[in-house]
């Protein structure tokens, strides 16, 4: 670590706790967590993981399930988590029908009082449909409040009853959410998986530290960085996910007497877009602005030779009129695929068959200084999450790999 890293930071710490501002959790621990993507339908299900890695505190934590195309609200619940504890529940699709299903002792159902406060007793087990019946969508997982003192089991185990009880308490007598009730211990992962093709990927959950919600979430409320209270704004938010130059590895080729087919997809992923309420509030990021607005998006590619072509699309912003690719959702989801007619959501590569893609999601300057040593202020990118999945089929089984797209992410001055 360099000296003057040292001095900044000491110096951070000096001016009104700027040095415990949001941002993208270094070791993927945080107090909010973001799964990018989940997929039901053909037989895919999506399984998500929450641990709590405090092994002295409990955790009540809100699950909020958002619509692909604009982050409506399309589920959302608590979960319970004791010392060292690990919640698991799995999104699926039957007749139609896509549905939430836990059966941990951690997912409890639990009622809204007059008061807005949860109840101070509940039932065991989660079971819940998704409105909409969205086959795809993201989850947001924001730590609500950490449950401190209750008396532990043999084990080191705590009754969920009592997390439950003394949350419901700490809400009807007011007492007030502070930016010490909260602490980075949560982690999380995603997994699709589809038996019958044996294909199964996993994903971390990206995680965010120092978000410091401030608030008794409710059920049936929407929660997001739009409606929500914490001491870190959207655009701060905004500011600790910033990147830029995503790349997408692809491998599209076609199958031979000795490879099998391959296949690559992307998403792109903005959390804090937001449009469900028909405007994007506190966001510092242009595109953004207005309802369902589009976000330019351009595509460079390039084989294994370091040959290339840039489709059509926003380079730089601002787009000039013929750059017309763009981003409609909240999710989207890519194709990678050679010698078909390209847009935003697939992109041709021509006669490439081995190569990537460097993805340009419209830039501009961040403007808001999250973090004045880990954040990319000043810094020209987006607030995105990208991700790639590489799918080899050979006969009836695919196989695949499920990574988050590498970018640029500068940390500030080192």
């Amino acid at each position: 670590m360099k000296k003057k890293f040292v001095a900044a930071a000491v110096g951070a710490m000096l001016i009104g706790g700027s040095a415990m501002a949001v941002e993208l959790a270094p070791h993927g621990k945080g107090d909010v967590l973001i799964a990018p993507m989940f997929m039901t339908g053909g037989q895919w299900s999506t399984e998500l993981k929450v641990i709590n890695t405090s092994l002295v505190d409990s955790a009540v934590a809100k699950l909020e399930f958002h619509a692909p195309t604009d982050s409506a609200e399309l589920r959302d619940f608590f979960i319970f988590l004791s010392p060292g504890d690990v919640w698991t529940g799995v999104v699926s699709e039957a007749g139609g029908t896509v549905s939430v299903n836990s059966t941990d002792d951690s997912a409890w159902t639990v009622s809204q009082l007059a008061n807005g406060c949860t109840s101070a007793t509940g039932t065991p087990g989660i079971a819940t449909t998704l409105n909409g019946n969205w086959t795809t969508g993201y989850v947001n997982v924001f730590e609500t409040k950490m449950i401190r003192g209750l008396p532990l089991n043999t084990g080191g185990t705590v009754d969920k009853a009592a997390i439950i009880k003394r949350f419901s308490e700490d809400c009807t007598a007011g007492i007030p959410i502070t930016q010490a009730s909260t602490d980075n211990v949560l982690t999380g992962s995603v997994k699709l998986s589809n038996p019958a093709n044996g294909n199964m990927l996993l994903l971390p959950m990206t995680a965010l530290a120092n978000y410091d919600n401030r608030q008794y979430h409710n059920i049936n409320v929407y929660t997001g960085f739009f409606a929500n209270a914490s001491f870190s704004t959207k655009a701060q938010v905004e500011d600790a996910i910033w990147q830029s130059n995503y790349v997408v590895p692809f491998n599209n080729a076609a199958a031979s007497a000795t490879s099998a087919q391959q296949y690559t997809f992307a998403t792109v992923t903005f959390p804090t877009k937001e449009t469900f309420y028909r405007n994007s509030a506190g966001s510092q990021y242009t595109p953004f602005v207005g309802y369902m607005s589009p976000v330019p998006v351009g595509y460079s590619v390039r084989d294994e030779m370091e040959n290339t072509f840039t489709t059509v699309g926003c380079t730089f912003s601002p787009c000039t009129p013929d750059q017309t690719y763009s981003l409609l959702n909240e999710l989207n989801i890519i194709s990678i695929v050679p010698n078909t007619a390209g847009s935003a959501t697939v992109v041709d590569t021509k006669g490439f068959s081995k190569g990537w893609v460097n993805v340009t999601v419209a830039p501009e300057p961040s403007d808001t200084r999250a973090n004045a040593n880990y954040n990319n202020f000043g810094q020209n990118g987006a607030p995105a999450l990208a991700t790639y999945i590489q799918w080899t089929l050979s006969g009836a089984q695919v196989q695949g790999a499920w990574n988050y797209a590498p970018s640029t992410y500068t940390a500030g001055a080192n």
